[in-house]
């Protein structure tokens, strides 16, 4: 299995908005608690050592920057 970095989701404005209203109301602190239960659901979601790693590194690595007036909202 290897890791996927292309879009995966079939609406992924909806999770967006999921991931947002669900921290609506939290202060800094709540919301990196709330971000750190997250991965580690997810994580273990995904039972797989290797590619976990090979997603925190990737993760590590500078986003490419969209060119002007593209992207999902350009």
């Amino acid at each position: 299995m290897s890791l996927e970095t292309k879009p995966n989701v079939a609406r992924p404005d909806d999770i967006y908005e999921a991931l947002i209203a669900a921290q609506t109301g939290m202060n800094e602190a709540e919301s990196l608690r709330f971000s750190a239960r997250l991965i580690l659901l997810l994580i273990n979601q995904i039972g797989n050592d290797a590619l976990v790693k090979d997603a925190i590194a990737a993760a590590r690595e500078p986003a490419p920057t969209p060119a002007a007036g593209s992207g999902p909202r350009g």
